[in-house]
């Protein structure tokens, strides 16, 4: 099931934007159809695609990761530098639902 996250106005979503900001902090990235597959340390696949307005994310982790705190920070970092949204404001607009 996929976790969908808002983005902030004035961000132009795109899969080639996805890929472009998630290449800056995983660097192994392939453009499947209309999703971006990458993995950062302690997720082993994070699967992305947006319908314009929305980003929607899959994931898969790691069993056991080696440093699980680092997979949230990096993964934290990701959504925030393709929606513009900090973990902080995500989890506020989320409150207001």
């Amino acid at each position: 099931m996929a976790r969908e996250y808002p983005v902030k106005k004035g961000i132009k979503i795109s899969t080639e934007y996805i890929a472009e900001k998630a290449r800056e902090l995983a660097g192994n990235v392939s453009i499947n159809g209309e999703s971006v597959i990458c993995s950062i340390p302690g997720i082993r696949k994070i699967s992305m695609r947006t319908d314009g307005k929305n980003l929607f994310v899959e994931t898969e982790n790691e069993e056991k990761p080696e440093n699980p705190m680092l997979a949230v920070s990096l993964f934290n970092k990701l959504i925030e530098e393709i929606t513009g949204f900090s973990a902080k404001e995500r989890k506020k607009k989320m409150s207001k639902l």
